[in-house]
């Protein structure tokens, strides 16, 4: 879902192998990315968390950021996959927009706290443009599928307003990692679902 950040890779791998070694070298740059931050990160560390050569990582990799740039994708690939999840699973909350609210911002905040690629990237929002374009991608297309169930669950939201109220939900939602990353409260989750409950409830049935 949505578009791809700009190809970062020398080669693409064909045998499984190579392709878990490259999976182990995006995977040990996320984790180290969100403990040292990018800057302190070598890639020489990198390919030493991922037990593999420098050479290796080289192979794939032109230098540090292209590596970055990879994590990134990671992030909004898993980050597709839970929305997708959350719409599309049998017995989602469809019917019921503040049950569909509350799994939404739950289904995040899991995605966050076990994901590495995700934690990576608020550690490093100075990085932001690099993905930039791709998210706000995955973005407008998550407003449009937000977009055509208000129009089945929301009567009373005008059509003008649709698209407005849509995308506010969506990028409201995704402030999350920003609001409770770096220790921050957990109570906000519970005070993010109650604000975009109070939001949307005055446009429902």
């Amino acid at each position: 879902m949505g578009r791809r950040i700009r190809s970062s890779l020398r080669k693409v791998p064909v045998q499984e192998r190579s392709r878990r070694r490259l999976d182990a070298i995006v995977a040990a740059a996320a984790e180290l990315f969100a403990e040292a931050g990018f800057e302190a990160t070598t890639t020489e560390a990198i390919a030493a968390r991922a037990r593999t050569s420098i050479g290796s990582l080289y192979q794939f990799f032109p230098n540090k950021l292209a590596v970055f740039r990879a994590v990134a994708e990671r992030c909004l690939e898993r980050t597709g996959e839970v929305f997708a999840e959350i719409f599309s699973a049998e017995g989602a909350p469809v019917d019921d927009l503040g049950a569909l609210i509350d799994t939404s911002v739950d289904a995040f905040a899991a995605l966050q706290e076990r994901e590495p690629a995700f934690k990576a990237i608020i550690a490093n929002l100075q990085l932001y443009g690099e993905y930039e374009e791709a998210d706000a991608e995955m973005s407008r297309q998550f407003a449009a599928v937000v977009e055509a169930l208000l129009a089945a669950r929301a009567p009373k939201l005008e059509a003008a307003r649709r698209p407005l109220v849509a995308t506010t939900l969506v990028q409201t939602t995704g402030a999350l990692p920003v609001l409770t990353a770096r220790g921050g409260d957990p109570r906000v989750l519970g005070e993010l679902k109650r604000m975009l409950r109070r939001y949307i409830e005055p446009e429902l049935d």
